[in-house]
């Protein structure tokens, strides 16, 4: 997967408070998940969350995929 560009991510924190000024929470959390997660905050969320919340919460875990592979979920 390509790397997120600065602009791409900038689009999705403008669209995501938009979504919030409106008040519109779910389309709020949608956008938020379609950033990276990045790594230390992926591995916290390992340890806290059981694997089915983790693996369909929506999160983009593009940079922990790209350190420790596809399954470092299961490690």
């Amino acid at each position: 997967m390509a790397k997120m560009t600065r602009e791409e991510k900038r689009q999705i924190i403008d669209a995501s408070l938009a979504a919030a000024n409106r008040g519109d929470t779910a389309e709020e959390s949608k956008l938020i998940r379609q950033l990276p997660v990045p790594i230390h905050l992926a591995l916290a969320m390992k340890e806290m969350l059981d694997e089915d919340e983790l693996l369909h919460g929506g999160w983009n875990f593009s940079e922990v995929e790209e350190t420790y592979g596809k399954d470092w979920h299961s490690r």
